[in-house]
Order: C-alpha cells, then structure tokens, then sequence
C-alpha cells in the first residue's frame, strides 16, 4: 500500500507547467514511478522503455537506471529467478520480464557492471531451462504449461539470440500457436507477436492488417493493449504509413502533468500496474522510431591542403620545388595561384612578390648575358602581370627583352640544339600576355614552325646543319606548346597533337613521358602521372570537347589522401587550385531535415496546393515542432531553409543534393535504387542550400491528398533514411526508406 500511495502523490501532485517532449516527459515520469515500485515486472518494463528512450533525450538517464538495476540485482533469487515482489518465490513470468530488461540495458552500462548484469543474465536464463515443461512453461517449475509465462520466457530467450529454430523455442511456439490464453484477448495478441519477433517467428500480412484494424477501430481496446499493439506495428512496419498514423493517435491519448507524461489504462488513476506498463510500451513505441542517429562529422571531400602549402614558404618569400628548398620562380607563381583561392594572406603575398620581382630582375640579366628564353623569368613574369606588379615601361621592356634574344631563326632556343618548341611557346605566350596581338608577324611566324615541326606532340628538337628532327615528344612540353597556340591554331590543326595528348593518360592521370627507356635495365617503364601535368592537360583538353573532368578530380583526391603531393610546391599547389574549383554541399539525409525543424525557419513553398491544404499543412508543423514556418510567396527557393511541394520535374534536385539518384524518365521516378510511377507516388528527398536545408515532398497532383497527410496525420516526424518513397498500393500507402 505505501507503494501506490507513493505513486499516487507523483501523479496527483504535479503543479501545472508548460509540457515537455512526450518522450523526455514519459521518461521523467516512468523512473520516478519505478522508483517508487517493488514490482519486478514494473520496474522491468521500466528499464526497457528508459533504454529505448536513452538516446533521444538531451540529458542522461543513465543513472537512474543504473539505480533501478541495482535494484533489480538485489531482487535476484538465489535460484537466479525473480519474485512478483522481492524476496518472493521465483517465478516464470517475472524471471522472464527481467531478463528481458537487463539484455536491453546492457549497452548503456559502464563494463564493470556490464559484467554483473551478464551474470545475472545468465542466471535468469538457467533458472528459465530448469522450469520448462516439454511444451512450454508453467507459472513455476513443475506446474502444468500456460500460455502468458510460455510468452513471456519465448520472448526473453528471443532477445537472449534464441531463434525459433531452437528446440525450446519451436516447441513453445507450437504451443501457443494452439492455446488459450489467460491474458485479456487483445493484450495476448499483442505479447505473442512480440515474442514471436524476438525469435524471428514469421507473421503474415494479415495479422498485421487485423492489428491495424483494431487500432484504427479501437472500441474494445484497453489503453495498455493500444500501448502494446502499437509497438507490435513499430516491430513489424516501422515506416509504414498506417503505423505512423497509430503512433500519432497513441500520443494524442497521453496525459500532461507539469513536466510528466503518462498514459492510462483505466478510469481508475490507483490502478497504478496498468499505469507503469501502459506507459513503459507507449514509450517504447514512439522511442522506437522517433531515435535520430548522432550527427556524423563529415569531412569536406575537397578539402586542400592549404596550411601545409603555407607551412612551405622560405623565409625570404618564395617558395621552393620541395621543402627546406631554395626559393623557385614556377614554384612561387603556383603557390601564390593556390593561396590566393585558400584565404586571404595579404602579408605572404607582399613577401612572395618582393622575392618574385628581385629574381624577375636577376632573370632578366640572366637572358641578356645568355641570349635565351628563362623559364624563371617566364613564371615571375606572369606573377607579377597576375598581381598588375608592372608598369607601361616595365612591360614594353619585357617586350624587347624576349625579342631581343631569339635565336638567328626568329625563334626561340639554345645555339647548340637550335630552336626550341618549349622555349619558343614560353616566349609566344609571355609577349601575348603583354599584349602582343596573335596577328603580329613575329608570334605568326612562331605558329607556323610550331605546326610545322610535328603532327603529334612536341619535344626536344635538334637541328643540324643537313637535316632537323623531334626526339621523343613528351607531355610537358606538347601542353606548354598547345597552351600557347590556343586561340591562334584552329582546332583542326590541333587535333592529331590533341589525340597524341589523350594517348599518354596512364592510370587516370598523365605523366612526364607515357613510357620512358632505362637503358640499364634494357626495358621501358610506364611514366608516373603528376598533378600539375594532369590539371593542364585535363583543362585544356575540356577547352576541345574531350571532358576528362571528373576522372581527374578522383585523381586528384587520391593524390592528396595517398601523400603523392607532400613536400612537393607545384604539385600541392595544383592540387589546391583544381579542388578550389568543386563546390562542396554536404551530403545530407532526412535525419538532417528531421533536426532542423526543431530549430531552424522555414519557408513552405507550395506552388500546386490550394490555400487551405497549407494552411493545414503549417499549422501542423507549427504544432509538431519548435522551428518556425511561413508561407513563401513566390516558388523560388533562397538560401535559408524550405520545404518544397511540387510535381517532380519543377525543381533540379540534383543541385541541392548531388549524392542521391534521382530522376525522372517517361512517367517513372528512380530515387535510389528504386524506379516507380510518379502517379502513384510521393516522394522525400532532402536537400542543401547555401545556408539551410530542404525538404522536396514531391508528387503529382492525384496524390496531393497523401502529400498533405505526410504533415497532418504526424508522419513528417517519423522521416529518416537518404529519402523516402510513398506508393500507393490498393488503396494503401507502402513506405519505403531510402538508403
């Protein structure tokens, strides 16, 4: 008696107060009731509903339930069962109950009492085999087999890893496949079809159908059979559209009191048993489904290295070939491109320009004194034009300085090999760059012995008093050179370099020389491809038609997450710079969609829904969760949050979520891996915008009544997985998830 009076107080005296979530608040409520119990079923259901609770709550129960499991432990008999009340005689039912709560505890328990609570697993099993009959078992060991303690030990040894295969278990289920139960009709139902799931004991779709039934009529049910029939439904059809619907009815029948939520299974409140375990499977039932998996940190998967290119900078400015070495004109020119799209770095620009314009002039000396193209000079030269460095005069000097030394030829090149491809198109694209027209005589005449000299790519190229010829092309110097003709030769004339270009790609990237001779070994060895070599080529490849883009962002990334590009400037920079290039949107689920609407604002764009349906649709939202949510009035969707409901071609959906399969085809909706008609389908799919999330409910207009009920009859909260797809089947809505 001192027990219900216990709980007779928790409930009667409770100050009116704003309600908390319905399960935070059944929660409250049930360790508190459990608190107050010295019944081993209670507190049992108790810890079975706190467990499954756990994880959506923003506090920790943890500890109240290590309490009720200590509890528990004391309760246990030295035969390994439990009593109706402690220190009672073992008994079947009750043995079973807390089995069952402990295995469902057990992950929330710090090793050293996981390690208790196994034991008295144990013990509790070994009690349950030394009280089985040959066809079940009785109340206590050696009564005649009944049908709720034959139910209640199925079900533990189900959550124990015993399938319905198991001797024991396939005997009890034949068992109670023919019995009468001593359970009230409803509630029998119920608890075998819970045992019968813990075994994996197949239910056909009927018994599912008549369960929806009796919860849709409901005139005969008690409130505890609603509970448990309920979380039969969450068992056996989790996401199905008509167990959501029952979910949001078992929720409107809870009760409200300050920060407690209960529900009640008689008109008599001292009925405390049917109290505590109505709400132990209530809880269970909308836990069940209601859990969102932590948020996953998810790195960016175009993240670049940008702070171990800056960690490379020389003291003096410039940055080298590798670490720790000396300061380099091509180096420098591609690490400032690549800090320029990580973050602004004012200081270490200034300090880069400062070392580039000093070589920019120790170059220049270099070229008087030796009458040829300076590749050092090339690179600080387009750096300095890239930061507009130089003055009028500074570029007309550049001007004559590259005139002034071609060779005899009116090329490019050394005296002892002649003129150059490499050397010739540096100089071609520099005096572009500084303004010289692609008609002038001089960059003419230079397009013309490029062409001339080759019909498939470009190398080193010697020349002799009697005869000319190319050595081996390589793919350096055949980018340099079509990078220098573009916009003056026409595609045609590039073609066949173009293809040659094509032919050197090895293992998705392309190398100095596709195959390159060791003449001591006597064989050839296939080229490993560079980052630099790939990004040029693949740029200006794209520039004729041939898209290599994608295959070279996967070459890219793995050059990165492999260390091919650590320590080395030029290859991290393009890296960089190539990546800088992909935006990158999340990867984002209907769990994500399901947390931000608890929070964020959000706009309801619904371009084909009449005035009322959206009113309703609002207010249910504005009901269900603490974000807020307005009317858009136009159907474009901004950078905020929105839900979005529309036909399934009004949107680009694969803009705001790149991850998913979707797309329509001649009346069908593939969403995933799942293709179905959009006549007879509504779909969710999430999505990101620049500074939000978005929900697309998306169907066509027969089927606006099933999209409006997505909100009304509670469903939204329920969504999870990468999408959903809602298809109606004989007059029924099946649901699918996504991923």
């Amino acid at each position: 008696m001192k027990r219900i009076l216990a709980l007779i107080t928790i409930v009667l005296m409770l100050i009116p107060a704003v309600a908390a979530g319905t399960i935070d608040g059944s929660v409250r409520f049930l360790k508190d009731a459990a608190g107050s119990s010295q019944q081993t079923g209670e507190i049992s259901l108790a810890i079975m509903a706190l467990s499954a609770a756990a994880d959506d709550l923003a506090w920790d129960v943890t500890p109240d339930l290590v309490t009720l499991v200590d509890r528990m432990l004391d309760y246990q008999n030295p035969d390994g069962g439990w009593g109706f009340y402690p220190g009672e005689v073992s008994n079947v039912v009750d043995t079973a109950y807390a089995v069952v709560a402990f295995s469902r505890v057990y992950p929330y328990l710090e090793s050293q009492k996981r390690g208790t609570v196994k034991l008295a697993i144990d013990r509790g099993l070994s009690y349950l085999f030394s009280a089985e009959n040959d066809d079940g078992w009785g109340y206590v060991p050696g009564t005649p087999t009944s049908c709720y303690p034959t139910l209640a030990a199925i079900w533990a040894l189900g959550e124990n890893g015993y399938s319905y295969n198991s001797r024991a278990v396939r005997n009890a289920v034949k068992y109670v496949g023919n019995a009468t139960c001593e359970l009230p009709k409803y509630e029998a139902l119920a608890l075998k079809l819970i045992a019968y799931h813990s075994v994996g004991y197949p239910v056909s779709n009927g018994t599912l159908e008549t369960v929806k039934e009796l919860l849709l009529k409901g005139g005969d049910l008690s409130m505890k059979e609603r509970a448990m029939l309920t979380y039969v439904l969450v068992l056996y059809a989790p996401w199905d559209f008509d167990t959501m619907r029952m979910l949001i009815r078992l929720e409107s029948y809870s009760t409200e009191a300050g920060n407690l939520v209960y529900w009640v299974s008689t008109p008599y409140m001292f009925s405390s048993s049917e109290l505590i375990a109505t709400t132990s499977y209530a809880l269970m039932a909308l836990s069940s489904v209601s859990k969102l998996p932590p948020v996953k940190k998810v790195s960016n998967p175009y993240e670049m290295p940008c702070q171990a290119l800056e960690n490379m900078q020389n003291p003096d400015g410039g940055w080298g070939l590798g670490l720790n070495t000396p300061s380099d004109e091509k180096a420098t020119y591609y690490a400032l491109r690549a800090i320029d799209v990580c973050y602004p770095s004012t200081e270490r620009v200034r300090r880069a320009l400062a070392w580039t314009r000093e070589a920019f002039e120790r170059d220049a000396n270099w070229m008087k004194e030796n009458r040829r193209m300076s590749v050092g000079y090339y690179y600080a030269l387009k750096t300095l034009l890239a930061y507009g460095n130089l003055t009028a005069e500074e570029k007309e000097e550049a001007r004559e300085l590259i005139r002034s030394v071609q060779l005899d030829q009116g090329l490019w090149g050394n005296t002892v090999l002649g003129p150059q491809p490499y050397d010739t198109a540096l100089a071609v694209d520099a005096l572009r760059e500084l303004g010289v027209p692609a008609n002038d005589s001089l960059i003419q005449r230079a397009k013309s012995w490029l062409l001339s000299v080759s019909n498939g790519g470009w190398g080193t190229y010697v020349t002799t008093a009697y005869y000319s010829y190319m050595l081996k092309p390589d793919v350096l110097t055949t980018i340099t050179v079509l990078e220098a003709l573009k916009g003056m030769a026409t595609p045609e004339e590039l073609k066949p370099h173009l293809e040659w270009l094509i032919e050197q790609r090895v293992d998705g990237g392309w190398p100095y020389w596709k195959t390159y001779y060791v003449w001591d070994e006597n064989r050839e060895f296939p080229g490993t491809p560079t980052v630099e070599l790939t990004v040029r080529a693949t740029d200006l490849l794209l520039d004729y038609g041939y898209n290599y883009t994608n295959e070279t962002l996967s070459f890219v990334m793995n050059a990165r997450d492999s260390g091919a590009i650590d320590g080395k400037t030029i290859e991290m920079a393009s890296a960089i710079e190539y990546l800088s290039r992909f935006q990158y949107i999340p990867p984002v689920d209907l769990y994500d969609v399901r947390r931000a609407l608890d929070g964020d604002t959000f706009r309801v764009v619904a371009p084909g829904m009449d005035n009322e349906s959206l009113e309703a649709v609002i207010k249910t939202l504005n009901d269900l969760f603490s974000g807020g949510f307005l009317p858009a009035n136009t159907s474009s969707i901004g950078e905020g949050s929105y839900i979005v409901l529309a036909n399934f071609t009004g949107y680009p959906i694969r803009e705001y979520n790149p991850y998913l399969k979707f797309y329509v085809d001649n009346g069908t909706v593939t969403v995933g891996n799942i293709t179905v008609p959009t006549s007879e389908a509504v779909v969710l799919v999430p999505g990101k915008t620049p500074e939000g999330i978005v929900l697309f409910v998306l169907y066509e207009p027969e089927n606006s009544e099933i999209a409006r009920e997505v909100f009304t009859t509670g469903f939204i909260r329920y969504i999870r997985g990468h999408a959903m797809v809602l298809l109606l089947e004989n007059g029924k809505v099946r649901v699918t998830v996504v991923g």
